[in-house]
């Protein structure tokens, strides 16, 4: 995988689409004569985001005191993220921030490569996941087990009869 982690800063397609556009709003003041980067990645992101920009900025030898350097960098970042893949992700609960970098690190490490979630909440999904990428639909939920044991449990006990044919 390229140096350009970019999965502590989103995770989400949503989160990324926010975040390409907090970076556009910086990139239109890089060159105003009072821009302190530090001060604008912190306004626009917060310090826990702005610090793992910074160290991304030093992982990547930008120097953060050349505005064109930070410019061209935003650049390639915004490029980075409109050329993601983008795999929907069907959970029966709604997904905390720490589930979401597990299943983030998961592709990293497996796949070696960093995807963006666009995530949808099932609640007839029983335990498990669904995955929608590429125009395949894997389920990965219980569901689908669930049905057939039920099915045939019913079928057996002779509360439901199937259809002949």
């Amino acid at each position: 995988m390229d140096t350009l982690d970019l999965s502590e800063l989103f995770n989400t397609k949503a989160q990324a689409e926010d975040f390409s556009n907090r970076l556009t709003m910086i990139s239109s003041k890089i060159f105003a004569t009072q821009f302190n980067p530090e001060a604008a990645f912190l306004d626009n992101f917060g310090i826990k985001k702005k610090d793992a920009f910074m160290t991304l900025l030093r992982n990547n030898n930008v120097n953060p005191e050349s505005r064109l350097a930070i410019k061209d960098f935003i650049e390639k970042i915004q490029t980075k993220i409109a050329n993601m893949t983008v795999i929907s992700l069907i959970l029966a609960f709604e997904p905390k921030e720490e589930t979401l970098q597990a299943f983030s690190s998961w592709f990293v490490i497996n796949v070696n490569k960093q995807v963006l979630f666009d995530v949808t909440v099932d609640k007839t999904l029983v335990a498990g996941a669904a995955i929608r990428s590429g125009g395949k639909y894997l389920d990965f939920s219980i569901r689908p087990v669930l049905a057939k044991i039920t099915s045939e449990v019913l079928v057996s006990s002779g509360m439901v009869t199937l259809p002949q044919k």
